[in-house]
């Protein structure tokens, strides 16, 4: 099945489904807690990052209630694992818009489970915001939907430029996933890189669960690049790594900010070393909400180096937060009082929503050095 005919079915699928607006005529009491829903995947390919996405929420929450709540009202989260998959995330829809505690849902992790979702939510008049699904049509899937994060149009473009523009790589070889979010990234990244100058001498992809690369590498490597774009998340990328290192494939790497695991590095070791990446947040930020978020952070789960995935996550909820602070509990209120937010002060930076809920953000340049994620010196 193509991309465009998955897409389709599962719009069909969320289409089949009942549609309940506002979760129906029962509104919650108002001495109630406020509920936040949150759906992420916890267990499965992409744990990982619905780990992050839960510890980013419960410290926002606990920071928030900590407080006093909003406007006095503890809040409490809602937590269900979608495991990245589109259906699972129609599910999950459907049983927050029906529940009328839920006023407002962080999440999906990828693109793909999040537009299914929000074909759910927008219709159903309850808000979405996710801090990572980065495919630039998200968002305009109905005025209900919102990101904390950027797109890839932005991200991987960014991205292109620093590895023509700043670095002087002419030619350059990529490799993504197969799905919505690495299709939407390798294009991106390719339009620009090529309108800066330089050669895409190698173009590859795999589909989600692939683990031998053999194929695309060795072409990859007859190519002679000077550098090399992996589109696609940590785990896939510990794999293309040190493959490519056995096949004795020695050219600059560089990913999106997905890549800005530890894990990444603890999998494969120095065949990552050099490996540039961008980042919407980093460890070493002064920015003091930046700061504030790392240490409450490493406070609360001691031990952990906190990812920009969870800081993302954190704003998410803050944002939403705020839209009901100044909404109280009524789902179309806080949409509007979303909206209109202004020159929030994130952890992952100062946030303002455009007309297509879409906030501008300034990216970091990280960079694998002496095995650490590091500030570039580039």
């Amino acid at each position: 099945m193509t991309k465009k005919n998955l897409i389709a079915a599962l719009l069909v699928f969320a289409a089949a489904l009942p549609v309940f607006a506002g979760g129906g005529s029962e509104a919650p009491a108002q001495d109630s807690p406020i509920v936040i829903g949150v759906m992420a995947p916890i267990t499965g390919d992409n744990a990982e990052y619905g780990e992050f996405f839960r510890t980013g929420a419960t410290l926002a929450v606990k920071i928030i209630n900590d407080k006093g709540g909003i406007n006095g009202t503890p809040v409490e989260l809602l937590i269900e694992d979608s495991k990245s998959d589109p259906k699972e995330a129609v599910l999950i829809a459907q049983r927050f818009i029906s529940n009328p505690a839920v006023m407002g849902v962080v999440g999906d992790f990828n693109s793909t489970a999040s537009m299914a979702a929000a074909q759910i939510f927008s219709p159903a008049a309850l808000v979405q915001i996710s801090p990572t699904a980065s495919h630039p049509g998200f968002t305009a899937i109905g005025e209900y939907i919102f990101r904390s994060g950027t797109t890839q149009v932005h991200e991987a473009s960014f991205l292109a430029r620093w590895a023509v523009k700043d670095l002087g790589r002419k030619r350059i070889a990529v490799i993504y996933i197969n799905n919505d979010w690495g299709v939407v990234t390798q294009e991106n990244f390719i339009k620009t890189a090529k309108a800066e100058g330089a050669e895409i001498v190698a173009l590859e992809h795999f589909i989600p669960g692939d683990k031998d690369f053999t194929a695309s590498l060795t072409k990859i490597k007859n190519a002679n690049p000077d550098m090399f774009f992996v589109g696609t998340q940590w785990a896939d990328a510990a794999l293309l790594a040190t493959q490519a290192q056995k096949l004795g494939l020695k050219v600059d790497l560089m990913g999106a900010g997905t890549l800005a695991t530890d894990p990444l590095i603890q999998n494969a070791g120095m065949a990552v070393e050099g490996i540039r990446a961008n980042s919407q947040y980093f460890v070493g930020d002064t920015r003091p909400p930046s700061k504030f978020f790392t240490d409450e952070y490493q406070k609360m789960f001691p031990g952990r180096r906190p990812h920009s995935h969870a800081a993302l996550t954190y704003d998410a909820v803050n944002l939403l937060a705020e839209g009901i602070k100044t909404a109280g509990k009524d789902r179309a209120k806080i949409r509007d009082a979303m909206a209109g937010i202004k020159d929030f002060p994130g952890a992952t930076g100062t946030l303002t929503f455009d007309a297509e809920r879409n906030p501008f953000k300034v990216f970091a340049k990280i960079r694998v050095i002496d095995q650490k994620w590091q500030i570039s010196p580039e």
